[in-house]
């Protein structure tokens, strides 16, 4: 594998850090095949009807990306790690990277699928597009949605940023799917908050897919 071509801007989000950019790869359409291909493997059950439209991935998320080690399913992706680590220097981020843990997970969305507006657990939370199909991704400052900020996506689009700004997306438009990674990083204390809170009954099994940041480098 091989970086074609890598740009990371860091800006401003409603007077927070943000880092937006791009990171092509000689293997992304290879990437994008294997997560295809796989698929069943995070989403089961998603190979059992006809059209991939007719398979609810996005409430189906909240019940599989709990399930496993993002990273260790998909390998070809660790080439992140060294940018997520700039990005944290770029940021300003003044804890040693012992201080955090790690979850990643797969996001499908297939025509007319895309996700809701949410925040995340953990201090900073990111994503990278693996193949795009022409979308958007919104921002605002607090869930009362007075102020919008919108990032047009791309194969290879980056985005890292803190985990509490509400975010969401358009549905993907196309016949295609629209798949990207998305990742947290998170402190003890925000891991186990989110255990204590327990949403969607997943709160057990949150120490199950989540490793030191150390342990990535």
């Amino acid at each position: 594998m091989n970086i074609l071509e890598k740009e990371l801007n860091l800006t401003t989000l409603f007077g927070h850090p943000l880092v937006e950019g791009k990171i092509i790869t000689d293997n992304m359409s290879e990437i994008y095949q294997e997560i295809v291909t796989r698929r069943e493997e995070i989403y089961p059950g998603c190979m059992d009807v006809e059209n991939d439209e007719d398979f609810d991935y996005i409430s189906k998320d909240w019940m599989s990306y709990h399930d496993y080690v993002c990273m260790e399913v998909f390998p070809k992706l660790k080439f992140l790690f060294p940018y997520i680590i700039e990005s944290l220097e770029m940021v300003g981020n003044t804890w040693p990277i012992e201080h955090y843990y790690f979850k990643s997970w797969i996001n499908i969305w297939p025509q007319k699928q895309s996700i809701n507006p949410h925040v995340h657990y953990g201090e900073w939370h990111g994503y990278y597009v693996i193949k795009d199909t022409d979308t958007e991704t919104f921002y605002a400052p607090t869930t009362e949605m007075k102020e919008i900020v919108s990032f047009k996506n791309f194969d290879g689009h980056y985005i890292f940023m803190p985990a509490h700004i509400p975010h969401w997306a358009q549905k993907n438009p196309s016949k295609e799917l629209r798949i990207s990674m998305g990742f947290n990083i998170s402190s003890w204390y925000e891991l186990k908050r989110e255990e204590r809170d327990n949403l969607h009954g997943r709160g057990s099994k949150i120490k199950d897919v989540v490793l030191p940041l150390k342990d990535f480098l």
